[in-house]
């Protein structure tokens, strides 16, 4: 079925979370052969482990940051979305954590602060555009649309 001009075709989410992660573990199987081609295996072995070792110690460390931000709520933060900073940081940490060179690439890329800021940016400029998800209307103020044409509401 073809859809109509001006609509957007619909997308199956599940065949698309699919070939994302089909993707994503291919990209890290090819990442894999190619830092063993260049470091060998024991080098390719300490280094996977250096980089779950460095996204643990983060963890530690957002958790420390944690707790004392609890312990005082009313501290003032120099970035503009602190809560899109600590979730992109905690993400930095899992994707340290978790086997394979391309998610320790982007993880290692999500510890620099700019990067952080940038990527938070963007999602909140994205929720900015969609607008309000409830428009409350009174009865007169809508009408049905149908592909035929409009219904008297």
């Amino acid at each position: 079925m073809s859809p109509h001009p001006g609509e957007r075709p619909s997308v199956n989410k599940s065949k698309l979370l699919a070939f994302a992660l089909t993707a994503w573990i291919a990209i890290e199987v090819i990442a894999f052969v190619l830092v063993v081609q260049f470091l060998r295996m024991v080098a390719a072995i300490a280094l996977g482990v250096g980089t779950t070792l460095l996204g643990l110690s983060d963890v530690k460390r957002l958790l420390v940051y944690l707790r004392s931000r609890v312990a005082q709520p009313k501290a003032k933060s120099r970035m503009p979305l602190p809560m899109m900073d600590g979730a992109l940081q905690a993400l930095a940490a899992t994707l340290l954590i978790l086997p394979g060179f391309a998610s320790d690439l982007v993880g290692l890329a999500l510890k620099a602060p700019s990067i952080r800021a940038s990527v938070a940016g963007k999602i909140s400029q994205r929720e900015r555009k969609r607008g309000p998800q409830t428009i409350d209307l009174k009865p007169n103020e809508w009408k049905t649309l149908t592909r035929k044409g409009v219904d008297a509401a």
